[in-house]
């Protein structure tokens, strides 16, 4: 198995030390996992509502765990970027850093985060999907240094969290259908995050019909990840994952070293 999205230390909502996830990974017969510590950035004047790690740190931590336990799994090093359209720059600036995996995600929009204790994000579905997968074609169609779109439909989530019901809206498909076209068009790769089963959703992100979408686009390039933050949840529904993956036809899943895309057969 491979686990291509979980948090440490280094992302404030994770109090794991990366090598407690190591320990765990190797107890669990992982072949492989990446490291993708929050990176996200605040349009506020004021960086000290960056949410953003010690990167040389982080560095040194990961590659010291790569080297230590080299005989007995493969660990890497990447980052969750939390986007929004007007700090394209920064997260350029950014990606030039040493990372093999860079996730592409929307957190906040306008600087507004979606999930916040302060006021509630769009309690309109149709409203909130649009804004939403707006500011997400947006992002893709001008940003190039990332790998992998993250939780493409985490937008439900956040319903799901507020007990809202809602559905996936014709003019949400629409602008996914574009989304998914830049990605392909782009080589880059949609993610199967398992973490939507752990908050008791339907199914993993991004939900069938998104997946039925990208991959009647052409899109082959599928990374998995469990978005653990707790040693308890890390490789969560991955077995799940690739069995779903190859009923629908899908052969291989994608692990990134050095931002290089390599096939592992399902």
């Amino acid at each position: 198995m491979y686990d291509f999205h979980l948090h440490s230390n280094f992302s404030v909502d994770c109090k794991v030390p990366p090598e407690d996830m190591v320990k765990e990974a190797i107890k669990m017969g992982l072949k492989a996992i990446c490291f993708t510590d929050h990176i996200d950035l605040s349009l506020d004047q004021d960086k000290s509502k960056n949410v953003l790690f010690n990167i040389e740190d982080y560095i040194k931590e990961i590659n010291k765990l790569k080297y230590t336990y080299i005989n007995e799994i493969e660990v890497l090093k990447g980052a969750e970027f939390g986007l929004q359209l007007g700090l394209i720059d920064e997260y350029d600036e950014l990606s030039k850093n040493p990372f093999d995996f860079i996730l592409c995600s929307i957190h906040s929009i306008d600087g507004e985060r979606i999930f916040s204790r302060e006021k509630s994000f769009e309690s309109d579905y149709e409203r909130g999907q649009v804004r939403y997968y707006t500011e997400l074609l947006e992002v893709v169609k001008r940003f190039d240094s990332f790998d992998s779109v993250a939780h493409i439909d985490f937008i439900d989530r956040y319903y799901k969290f507020k007990d809202i019901d809602y559905e996936f809206s014709d003019a949400a498909k629409e602008l996914v259908y574009e989304t998914l076209k830049v990605i392909v068009d782009k080589g880059k790769a949609l993610e199967i995050n398992t973490a939507a089963l752990r908050y008791d959703m339907k199914s993993f992100h991004p939900q069938d019909e998104i997946l039925d979408m990208y991959k009647s686009l052409g899109g082959e390039l599928i990374t998995v990840g469990s978005d653990a933050h707790y040693t308890e949840d890390l490789a969560y529904g991955i077995k799940d994952a690739e069995k779903y993956l190859k009923e629908k036809g899908f052969k291989y899943l994608y692990i990134y070293k050095k931002r290089r895309p390599y096939p592992i057969h399902l």
